[in-house]
């Protein structure tokens, strides 16, 4: 009896147990098939449905003309045919690269490339090679290039297994950890990216099945990847049309021939940017790189606007991952254009002005240079012009670099700077008026070490746009400033004199005039025209630090004009109630504070317009897909100084240019106001002196009853003289000619 019970106890136990069971699989059955459904349909299409997507148009960058209106493009989109070859298909390598080498060889591509062959040579040889070693490393001949060309052209045809490919880019923590205790052949994984080498590679099933959760590849598609087909060789980036030609004729010969000797010879076009003036505003515009976005000037700036929005393009994938594209399994998500951007520049007077930079900085044996040119009624930016410079088309030239031999001597003058890891070595050509470059050493594995330094002595530095994003001290120009708000105040007028007797001690220091001579009894015009740093001693103290400070922080110093590019500066001033005396005096002659030049024209550009700031601008407007352009209006800052200091200051600055130090940016028949900027540059906070050792900078406008543009031009230590009159102010005069000329402005009365 006992034992029946027991029994009939574990028949009801197991019951409940599969009835239990069975309510737990109806419950998971259910999250599945219906609460999951979505998810695991959508997971179950990924091993069958291939995913590209569908770039949209990058928003062109325009720019107007003054004369005609016309719009004129500076940076747009245009696309090329690639030539590429599919080696698993083609029969006969060698008749292919007897028939395409003559066509694809590309002479001047050739000469670069065995340059850089002999530079690699030279390196190997040792420090004072024979005249036999340099012979071995002689240019060879363009008929040896040919050869070259067409043997290197045979193995990209007749190389039907890829040497490696990369699964994963940039793989995480946890999945080289993973990695640490497989060991797959043919498989390297590195913080760099996980990649295979196809012919490495023994069980290609077993390694999919191991990499295929971890690179997100489904396991049959991955195996198949793993044999290594090279199905893609690019033979011709770029191809000019009468190559194209050449080509696709011999293709369409082949096919009526029905030879199928071309099959897997192809094109495909290819989109790219392009900057059709070139050079031109280079600074202003910046490039796209490599992964389609936008790098420094407004191609960074706006890239989100400028770049629009990608679409999606969904189609059945093959047994092999290739895509099939079958009526409705075709879905396509709309690619959104991006928008286009006009700006302010003007054509003509950006490419007037881009040569005569290059001419001022060639002749004063400069480093580098720029020139602004902005409408002081409305802040609209008409040029932002640099030298040296480059062509955003091919921006990776600003890269390259040359070797260089010195002696042991000149080598004794490389000084190394900088935190471990991101040191810079720097040759010094000139200790006295730190002029130096930046160089690169190499050490070969013979010991030897090469010097080298970029062409172009700037390397990246070119890009910058440095109106907006390099600070400076102004130096004398910023006495304007300065002289500007004592009038403001009523701290002095021009006819106020002040006893000037030599040299003022102040602090630990002593301030000199430029020339080191004093006039005695001396009115604040006559310290303008002369630039007399003791006289601008007196006008600060007149004006105290609270007055001047909070004047300058009207002007904007100290913070962004924001003005359309990401990396602009705020520029450096202390809070007046810390500025020592020096600093209160050394600040009206532009020394101990530190702006842009984009600040600084924008300031003065305020004397120019009764007193208005103007808020900067280099945006004209933002045109979307649909055509409609938003337009940037002319924004007021705010009212710095009154009407009649503004009109003070600008007849001041006139006799600036008609008596004083600035005659060489006389205009015959005009008037400008203008003044000259000397500032010195400093190594290990000791000034320095002599050639190359300045700033030279002018900022003028006019005419001065209505005017029409303010300039700043700037050299970077010049080397024919130390002096902004003989360098910076001469270009103010050969730019303001033009605008002149261009503008049809009539002589003053």
């Amino acid at each position: 009896m006992f034992a029946r019970r027991q029994k009939i106890n574990r028949i009801y136990v197991l019951l409940g147990i599969s009835v239990f069971s069975a309510f737990v699989i109806l419950i998971q059955l259910f999250r599945l098939q219906v609460i999951n459904k979505s998810y695991y349909l959508a997971k179950a299409e990924e091993g069958h449905l291939g995913y590209s997507e569908v770039s949209a148009r990058r928003g062109e960058i325009l720019i107007k003309d003054y004369h005609s209106g016309e719009e004129i493009h500076l940076a747009t989109n245009t696309s090329f045919p690639v030539l590429f070859a599919d080696p698993t298909l083609i029969k006969d390598p060698a008749y292919l690269s007897d028939k395409l080498a003559p066509i694809l060889f590309d002479k001047q591509l050739a000469a670069e490339t065995e340059a850089q062959r002999i530079r690699e040579q030279k390196r190997l040889l040792p420090d004072n090679p024979t005249k036999e070693e340099l012979a071995r490393i002689a240019p060879k001949s363009e008929d040896d290039m040919k050869k070259d060309f067409r043997n290197e052209l045979f193995e990209k045809l007749s190389q039907k297994t890829r040497q490696s490919i990369i699964l994963y880019k940039s793989p995480t923590d946890e999945m080289l950890k993973f990695f640490e205790t497989k060991n797959i052949p043919g498989i390297e994984v590195t913080p760099v990216a996980i990649t295979a080498y196809p012919a490495q590679i023994g069980d290609r099933d077993h390694a999919a099945g191991i990499l295929a959760p971890i690179v997100d590849i489904p396991i049959d598609r991955l195996s198949e990847l793993l044999v290594g087909r090279n199905r893609y060789v690019i033979l011709r980036q770029k191809t000019p049309s009468e190559t194209e030609k050449l080509v696709r004729d011999l293709i369409a010969a082949d096919k009526k021939e029905k030879k199928d000797l071309f099959a897997g010879i192809n094109f495909q076009e290819k989109d790219y940017r392009y900057y059709p003036e070139g050079k031109l505003a280079a600074q202003v515009l910046g490039f796209v790189g490599s992964n389609s976005s936008g790098l420094y000037g407004i191609e960074k700036s706006f890239d989100e606007k400028l770049r629009g929005k990608k679409g999606i393009f969904k189609t059945k994938l093959d047994a092999t991952g290739q895509q099939v594209i079958v009526g409705d399994d075709l879905i396509i998500q709309p690619a959104i254009d991006g928008n286009d951007i006009t700006l302010t520049i003007d054509r003509s007077v950006q490419m007037e002005t881009e040569k005569y930079l290059e001419k001022a900085v060639k002749d004063s044996k400069a480093d580098s240079g720029l020139a602004i040119v902005m409408d002081p009624k409305t802040g609209r930016i008409v040029t932002m012009a640099h030298y040296p410079t480059f062509d955003p088309n091919n921006f990776s030239k600003a890269l390259e670099t040359e070797d260089i031999t010195l002696t042991d001597a000149e080598k004794g003058n490389i000084v190394t700077a900088g935190d471990p890891g991101e040191e810079i070595n720097w040759l010094y050509l000139d200790a006295d008026s730190h002029y130096r470059i930046q160089v690169f050493k190499t050490v070969m594995e013979t010991g030897k070490i090469i010097i080298s330094k970029f062409k172009n002595i700037l390397g990246a530095g070119v890009y910058r746009n440095r109106a907006v994003a390099d600070l400076y001290e102004p130096g004398s120009v910023f006495k304007t400033i300065a002289m500007s708000i004592a009038l403001d105040d009523g701290d002095v007028t021009p006819q106020t004199t002040f006893n000037d007797t030599g040299p003022i001690k102040v602090d630990e220091f002593e301030i000199h005039n430029s020339t080191n001579t004093y006039g005695g009894i001396t009115n604040m015009r006559t310290v303008l025209e002369k630039s007399l740093n003791t006289g601008m001693a007196f006008v600060s103290r007149k004006m105290g630090r609270e007055l001047f400070y909070r004047y300058l922080k009207k002007f904007g110093f100290g913070e962004r004009t924001y003005v359309e590019f990401e990396d602009e500066e705020n520029g450096k001033i202390k809070e007046g109630s810390k500025w020592a005396e020096s600093e209160l005096i050394t600040y009206a002659f532009g020394q101990g504070i530190a702006v842009t030049p984009i600040q600084f024209i924008t300031a003065v550009a305020a004397l120019a317009n009764n007193g208005i700031l103007m808020k900067p601008h280099i945006l004209l407007g933002i045109t979307d897909k649909n055509g409609k352009m938003t337009e940037v209006e002319p924004e007021q800052v705010r009212r710095v100084i009154s009407e009649k200091a503004s009109a003070t200051i600008t007849a001041m600055m006139v006799s600036v240019v008609e008596n004083g130090g600035a005659k060489r940016a006389v205009i015959p028949g005009y008037h400008i106001a203008g003044k000259t900027g000397t500032a010195q540059t400093y190594k290990r906070g000791k000034p320095l002196t002599g050639p190359g050792t300045t700033i030279a900078s002018f900022i003028g406008f006019g005419p001065v009853k209505n005017p029409r543009f303010i300039i700043l031009t700037q050299i970077d230590r010049p080397r024919s003289s130390i002096w902004a009159d003989s360098t910076a102010a001469p270009l103010f005069a050969d730019i303001a000619k033009f605008l002149i000329k261009y503008y049809n402005i009539p002589p003053d009365a």
